[in-house]
């Protein structure tokens, strides 16, 4: 395993015994929904840890974040295919950690795309485990390097949102399946980097739930040598003694559910021994020490500067993909002064990053419009039409509309104790938003309270407009004194709260004047959600609105524009609201109202680009014939709409490829997971099996014809040629290997040039096809190995990639449960060209 990271001095886990037994238990579990437990009488430190890599939230939680670097979406990052950047952007990741004073980031995540209605593949990188393998360790080790931790999640099999804490992934460790791609993801990352912590499933794999399954100790610990912590996910630890017995060191977050005193009563009863207590602690020490270079006790701030603008830039730049690109309508014709229609909603508010504890709320926003519009030679040439409601909820009521008693913008909150009229606490906020989890306001009481949300709103325009609430406990709306809604505390778990705000909202119509001001009050009483295992209870009221809109006319507004332009340029697609932690898709179709809205206008349209904003692919069949350009913008971060409009007006040279086969549509020929996703009711508990076995993705035979976009696929300005194709044999004579070393490597070497006269990126991918007389199924082309290099016009390199002979020719046999070479002539190609090499049996290994 790599030693790339973190420093060896370990000053904090040499004091293990120094520690009471009472000190050990409480080093065993969180003390807050972002902090870790320390000993203050050793001076050894708490940690504050944090998601993600995508935004660096500190202790704010994904509801109520104050705002962060908002970095592109991992399938974005996924999409740049260049490790040298993501390791710059780990290091950018870490400065934002550090100004949040927090010590560990959690992420990256690298559970892969096994299906394409996974709610979180947004925040994970591909569907090949190479892949992700690659750029996740790149990351680890730009952020370790500044002295901040890494916890890669989530240990293993969580490809499915859907009832993701209950269901048991019907797969045994041992298999194929497991060994060739979800656990492959994780042994690439393990050569190359060393991240501080591994945070383990809620999933139970092949029936043991994550947080004890025996691949802890005896793959992640005896054979790969992992030495670092092994944290759970929130709420994510199911037993005391199993647990800690199959090597879970860190339960999170606190106060503990399974550990404390119940883990103090199980030492008493001989249950478990201390010397296991021990092997966790050192464990946990071992991340306290790794990190103390980024330890703080500073305010959290979100620092804006120029240098991480200019990464989240870079990183969304590289990333976005060119999927089609009919007669070279891209990139515009600048100096000919083109009238671009500009519609939809994402034009003026960017769709940045995707849901739940992944979402980052960012420092700033930049829009599509301000920047087109900018990169014209007169505003003019760009009109504007907000396209019809992409919201899969009502959003918050909008600050501009509404003022607080003292008449700035927002919101008054009182704050009162059940049976009194006298406020308890009381604060003014900008957002009409309470939200507590985990800590109460000052001066409440768990016996009961109530809190009040007032405020006086001015709508710009009449008519029948939509208010909406989303509480946690029974709610009244008033208008003017006059009750308009209400509705007693609806039935939903904490995972409800925190990721489904659908399951919360109220909505009510409205009839409202232009101009005329409106007191509006929401008062909302606490309750207990039911919760599991111990979970904190939240609180929390939102207040929100939607101004009335009619689907007929804001198409007929786009059409209008488009009909007099020389190009639309059509921003569609999901949101955070859509694709996000805590639920899967239904479809990959896009809202009936989006696809009218794309047809028409391109009935009218001299040329139509369509940006789309994703996570997850989208089933383009009902408009992609119609459309003349067709963008993957997936969610970009706060420096997205830069990069979209340089990319469209040809300031950029769009080298992005996809990480995920874009399929066809939704059905069992174009995506093999089809029928065993998500998890089914099979008699014994929610169950997914994983019937397509290592035929995912683009290493199905169906997936070739099936693919509306192929794993890889992308589009440039450039042109690019390869010659001569070669394949070098040689071994690692520096590390003493044998003849029969499966660790013997070979450099596949070739040479590409820059055919075209504009300068650009191109993405060199090699992939390997086994023996045709191969006696087991073995993917007909599979990726082994990628790097990305910039041309100039005209220009040629030879490039040369170093390969594993063991990464072409192992597979995992589970019967004598270790790898083994399957021997023969294997095809290697590069685009066009091709080339073969015969690779001897090398036995049998183990290990990384």
């Amino acid at each position: 395993m790599s030693t790339n990271g973190l420093g060896p001095k370990m000053v904090h886990r040499d004091r293990l015994h120094l520690l009471s037994l009472e000190e050990k238990i409480s080093l065993l579990s969180g003390i807050s929904f972002t902090s870790t437990a320390g000993v203050k009488r050793l001076g050894i430190p708490s940690l504050k840890v944090s998601d993600s890599i995508n935004g660096v939230r500190g202790s704010q939680s994904h509801l109520d974040d104050t705002g962060t670097a908002c970095f592109p979406s991992s399938t974005c990052l996924a999409s740049t295919w260049n490790t040298s950047l993501m390791r710059e952007f780990g290091e950018e990741v870490a400065f934002q950690a550090k100004a949040k004073s927090v010590q560990v980031v959690l992420g990256p995540n690298i559970n892969l795309h096994r299906d394409p209605r996974a709610g979180r593949n947004f925040e994970a990188f591909s569907e090949d485990p190479l892949l992700t393998g690659h750029l996740a360790a790149a990351i680890i080790n730009g952020i370790q390097s500044q002295g901040v931790g890494a916890c890669v999640k989530h240990f293993v099999a969580n490809e499915s949102e859907t009832v993701r804490r209950r269901y048991n992934v019907d797969e045994s460790g041992n298999n194929r399946t497991m060994r060739e791609l979800y656990l492959r993801a994780f042994q690439y990352l393990l050569r190359q980097a060393n991240p501080v912590a591994i945070m383990t499933a809620y999933n139970a794999l092949d029936g043991h739930f994550c947080s004890h399954t025996p691949l802890i100790n005896d793959l992640l610990r005896k054979d790969w040598k992992y030495d670092g912590c092994m944290m759970s996910d929130w709420y994510g630890t199911k037993s005391t003694t199993e647990a800690l017995d199959a090597g879970l060191d860190l339960e999170m977050p606190g106060p503990s559910v399974f550990r404390g005193a119940k883990l103090r009563d199980a030492i008493n009863r001989k249950e478990i021994s201390e010397e296991s207590v021990d092997a966790a602690v050192r464990n946990v020490l071992t991340m306290i020490d790794r990190t103390r270079d980024s330890h703080s006790d500073k305010e959290e701030e979100s620092v804006v500067c120029d240098r991480t603008s200019a990464m989240a830039l870079r990183t969304a730049s590289e990333g976005i993909v060119l999927l089609k690109n009919d007669q070279n309508t891209l990139p515009l014709k600048m100096a000919n002064k083109p009238k671009i229609a500009l519609i939809g909603s994402a034009a003026i508010k960017p769709s940045t990053t995707g849901g739940g504890s992944a979402c980052a709320k960012p420092q700033y926003v930049h829009t599509p419009l301000q920047h087109f519009r900018d990169a014209c030679e007169t505003p003019e040439q760009v009109s504007f039409a907000y396209g019809v409601n992409p919201h899969h909820v009502i959003p918050l009521m909008p600050i501009e509309m509404m003022q607080a008693r003292n008449g700035l913008p927002g919101v008054n909150v009182d704050y009162y104790l059940d049976g009194s009229d006298t406020p308890v606490h009381s604060e003014q906020s900008e957002q009409p938003v309470v939200v507590m989890l985990g800590r109460l306001k000052p001066n409440l009481t768990q016996k009961g309270f109530y809190y009040v949300i007032e405020t006086n709103v001015t709508v710009k325009a009449s008519g029948l407009h939509k208010l909406a609430v989303q509480a946690t406990g029974e709610f009244t709306l008033s208008v003017d004194g006059a009750e308009i809604l209400s509705k007693p505390a609806p039935a939903m778990t904490v995972e409800d709260f925190l990721f489904e705000p659908k399951k919360l909202e109220r909505v009510v119509e409205f009839e409202m004047e232009a101009q005329r001001s409106y007191r509006i009050t929401l008062r909302t009483h606490s309750r207990d959600i039911a919760s599991v295992h111990g979970e904190i209870s939240p609180h929390s009221a939102k207040l929100c609105f939607e101004e009335e809109q009619n689907d007929r006319l804001a198409i007929a507004e786009a059409v209008t524009i488009a009909a007099r332009s020389d190009v639309s340029v059509i921003i569609a697609g999901r949101t955070s609201e859509h694709e996000s932690e805590g639920f899967d898709l239904q479809t990959l179709k896009l809202p009936e109202s989006q696809v009218r809205m794309i047809k028409a206008v391109t009935s009218v349209s001299e040329k139509t680009i369509l940006v789309l904003h994703c996570g997850n692919p989208i089933d383009v069949s009902d408009f992609v014939e119609d459309v003349d350009a067709v963008v993957a913008a997936h969610f970009p971060g706060q420096e997205g709409a830069q990069a979209i409009c340089d990319i469209i007006t040809g300031k950029t040279n769009p080298s992005g490829r996809l990480a995920t086969t874009w399929p066809l549509r939704l059905d069992e020929a174009s995506v093999p997971s089809f029928g065993n996703f998500p998890a089914k009711d099979v008699g014994n508990g929610p169950t997914i099996r994983y019937r397509e076995g290592l035929q995912m993705g683009y290493r199905s035979p169906k997936t070739k014809s099936a693919a509306r976009w192929p794993f890889g696929h992308g589009l440039s300005y450039s042109s690019f040629e390869y010659y001569n194709l070669e394949v070098i044999s040689h071994e690692s004579i520096k590390n003493g290997m044998s003849d029969n070393s499966p660790l013997m490597t070979v450099t596949i070497a070739v040479d590409v040039k820059n055919t075209s006269d504009v300068a650009g990126y191109e993405v060199i991918q090699v992939y390997s096809s086994p023996p045709a007389d191969c006696m087991i199924w073995r993917p007909y082309s599979e990726l082994i190995s990628f790097t990305k290099v910039w041309l100039e016009p005209k220009e040629k390199r030879r490039i040369g990639l170093s390969v594993s002979r063991r990464d072409v020719s192992g597979y995992w046999d589970s019967v004598d449960g270790c790898w083994r070479s399957l021997n023969g002539i294997y095809k290697f190609t590069i685009g066009t060209c091709a080339t073969s090499l015969r690779i001897n049996d090398m036995g049998t290994w183990n290990g990384l």
